[in-house]
């Protein structure tokens, strides 16, 4: 530890006897280099006893100008540098020298990168490293003892080192050309939203206890790095979702069994309407996406890419939240409906591996970079309904054949578990419910509220819900996150029956009451007078009495027990008469009439013609009787005076004749009898 702060400090010291800075050997923005391949070796070595022979003066003058002994090194930068990373992109740099803090031992490196893996978040670069160094001085350094120390690294522009790996090496002492490598090491580091450059480099420092001590050099090379194409659908977020893969569209995500323990397995399985294919889209510790198995509940479990690591096939399975990149995802939206599934720890896609059709078919992760047009990695994400398993399966309890109940009855619906979907996987209970109370003027009102949304399903029936329909309405809810599902469930309405009957009265088939009446259950009941007032129509005969049914067949009894809400039905009498209108030929005419063809009995009384009155009832049609002929003698002849079919709402008969009417009150009916027109025959 001691030897690594030295050299640190050394920087300062070196830079001041004037040798180059960290970095200095890079000068300006490199410019791609055909090629790719390592360096090979350039100029010929001075070898350390030939460099002692050579006297003072000549050592002096290669201390002065040591670049003309190892004039092999320094060739600037080769290969892709400067180009767009892409996977196998080759490049590097060839560094200069670097000096001891006493000029006497020189040291260079070669930075030699390739692109590897790539990813659409992550890419790695590995780096090697070559060296030349040399003398003047013996010894020098220790050969044996490994006093370089060499660190491999990926910077962004700003000088930030974003991945880096150490380590002691022992260099090959009077070498003027870049050999080895001595190190290499492959880097990983993450892609933007943005295109960044990168820095692939390597560094080498000495602070070796002899002459060797102080130096400090560095060479690199660039590549832009291109940005990450993701976005994550936030509009998911909050939500419940099943998970349905575009190769196999009839499995769903699921976690295995129900499982509640670290390490269940996520893989895919047939739609089940079970809670451990149902998975929170909630926001991870990073601002992205992260998904709870729903049947987990208050020990939540969250899918997790099992290594946290980007490798292909790394297995996806359910984890205790750790906030980790291995829990968050990035849930990028296809346009086509489907969605990549990108763990954040790796850029790959979750992947329905094989395109598997079997229940069981693991899920894992894949590399997409490059390729996003497989099925395999395409979800589907559904919002779950929850509804009734079949109508009228969200029954009440307490509620008679009627669907009614007394007041004090304890109502609850059936068990939404049961009848319901979607339901809990069985032995879990990720999913709970709430049931709010109503209650209205008809079946399904909501006007008003009478308990709010709680977990209790049962509610006991109050006597200010007497006359009131009542229902329950039902919401299923994630229990972690209190997340509610899509859908709600309402139950058949109970009306609530009043402490006092209700007894309703109709007169003459009207469809509103004209009564209303709240006798005591279990009370004799007699129809107060003013019952019967109210049936009375005006100018009708009067009520004829109450009867039980629509059709007035079967008559009230007063005093009958009153057992809960009747209808009484009435009807009113109307009176039917017959009157001669006044153009009537047996009215003031100077004529004899006669009852019969003989002419042997006198008309007295011309009303004795006219037929009965009838008694009906409000409503009925009557048709008109006709009243008796007379008889009587003109020139000789006898001749008869009839009644005209019809009858006249007027005495003056105005109007046309009416065969029939429908009566609704007392009536009287002119009829109208007629001589017969002279028939033209005369005898002499």
């Amino acid at each position: 530890m001691e030897k690594r702060r030295n050299a640190q400090a050394s920087w300062g010291a070196e830079a001041a006897a004037g040798a180059p800075a960290p970095g200095d050997s890079r000068g300006a923005e490199p410019k791609p280099v055909a090629g790719g391949s390592a360096p090979s070796p350039r100029g010929r070595s001075i070898a350390r006893r030939t460099f002692l022979g050579l006297g003072g003066a000549a050592a002096l003058s290669l201390l002065l100008a040591p670049r003309l002994a190892w004039g092999g090194v320094g060739s600037g930068s080769w290969g892709d540098a400067g180009g767009a990373a892409r996977p196998g992109a080759h490049f590097g740099y060839d560094g200069g020298w670097g000096y001891s803090s006493n000029g006497c031992v020189w040291l260079a490196v070669s930075c030699n990168a390739t692109v590897g893996r790539m990813t659409e978040l992550f890419l790695e670069v590995s780096v090697t490293s070559y060296y030349a160094n040399g003398g003047i001085w013996s010894p020098t350094w220790f050969t044996d003892y490994p006093d370089t120390h060499v660190d491999s690294f990926v910077r962004n522009e700003s000088g930030a080192w974003m991945s880096s790996t150490s380590g002691f090496y022992d260099t090959v002492y009077d070498c003027a050309w870049f050999q080895g490598p001595y190190a290499t090491h492959a880097l990983r580091v993450r892609r933007e939203a943005w295109d960044w450059w990168a820095w692939a480099g390597v560094r080498a420092w000495c602070d070796s206890p002899d002459s060797a001590y102080g130096i400090d050099t560095t060479a690199e090379a660039s590549q832009l790095i291109p940005h990450h194409p993701l976005a994550d659908d936030r509009s998911w977020q909050g939500k419940i979702a099943t998970l349905r893969p575009e190769a196999a569209p009839h499995l769903r995500l699921d976690a295995f069994g129900g499982g509640t323990s670290n390490g269940t397995n996520v893989l895919a399985w047939s739609a089940s309407d079970y809670t451990n294919q149902h998975w929170l889209v909630l926001t991870s510790a990073q601002g992205r996406t992260c998904l709870v198995s729903v049947h987990t509940g208050s020990a939540p479990l969250f899918a997790d890419v099992s290594s946290n690591d980007w490798n292909d096939g790394d297995n996806v399975h359910l984890w205790q939240g750790t906030g980790g990149w291995n829990q968050s995802f990035w849930l990028h939206a296809l346009g086509t409906g489907y969605h990549l599934i990108v763990p954040e720890c790796s850029g790959c896609a979750l992947d329905l591996e094989g395109g598997g059709q079997a229940d069981g078919t693991n899920v894992a992760q894949w590399n997409c970079y490059g390729n996003w047009n497989n099925p395999n990695q395409h979800w589907m994400l559904e919002e779950p309904l929850f509804r009734e398993r079949e109508p009228g399966a969200m029954a009440l309890s307490g509620v008679d054949e009627a669907g009614e109940v007394e007041p004090g009855t304890v109502l609850a619906p059936a068990d939404p578990d049961r009848a319901c979907l979607p339901r809990n996987r069985p032995g879990t209970a990720g999913m709970f419910y709430r049931y709010a109370w109503y209650r209205g003027e008809a079946p399904g009102d909501r006007a008003e509220s009478v308990r709010g949304a709680s977990e209790d399903p049962a509610y006991e029936v109050a006597e200010a819900d007497e006359d009131a329909y009542l229902v329950c309405v039902v919401k299923a809810y994630a229990r972690y996150g209190d997340v509610p599902y899509r859908g709600e469930v309402e139950t058949a309405s109970a009306r609530v029956r009043s402490s006092r009957a209700r007894v309703r009265c109709f007169a003459d088939g009207d469809a509103e009451p004209c009564f209303v009446d709240e006798p005591d259950r279990g009370s004799a009941y007699t129809l107060p007078q003013a019952a019967w007032e109210a049936a009375a129509k005006p100018e009708c005969a009067g009520v004829d009495g109450w009867y039980r049914d629509a059709a007035c067949t079967e008559a009230y009894v007063d005093g009958s027990l009153v057992e809960g809400d009747f209808d009484l039905f009435a009807r009113n009498r109307v009176e039917l008469s017959y009157a001669m209108a006044d153009p009537s030929c047996l009215l003031g005419s100077p004529r004899a009439y006669f009852l019969d063809e003989a002419l042997e009995r006198p008309l007295l009384d011309p009303s004795t013609l006219l037929p009965p009155s009838a008694s009906l009832h409000y409503g009925d049609r009557a048709a008109f009787a006709r009243g008796a002929s007379a008889w009587y003698e003109d020139m000789g002849r006898v001749r008869e005076a009839s009644c005209a079919q019809g009858a006249y709402a007027e005495a003056d008969a105005s109007g046309p004749p009416m065969r029939t009417a429908r009566l609704v009150r007392n009536t009287a009916a002119y009829l109208l009898w007629r001589t017969p027109a002279y028939d033209g025959i005369a005898l002499s």
